[in-house]
């Protein structure tokens, strides 16, 4: 392999390795937050908060 190959072959492997704002672990600690957050509002509304308790009071009896 001549050495044009070995820094292209390096060049492509780094470029990959770093595509991308975030990682993995990133990616999925912001999807996370994201949906806690979603919930968080989701859950504060008073109407989604009684349907929620009449739900549960039919399941738990």
């Amino acid at each position: 392999m001549s050495k044009a190959e070995q820094i292209l072959s390096n060049t492509t492997r780094t470029s990959r390795r770093k595509q991308g704002f975030l990682g993995q672990r990133g990616r999925i600690a912001l999807l996370a937050l994201t949906m806690l957050l979603m919930l968080f509002v989701f859950f504060t509304q008073a109407d989604v908060r009684a349907a929620f308790t009449s739900w549960t009071s039919l399941i738990s009896g």
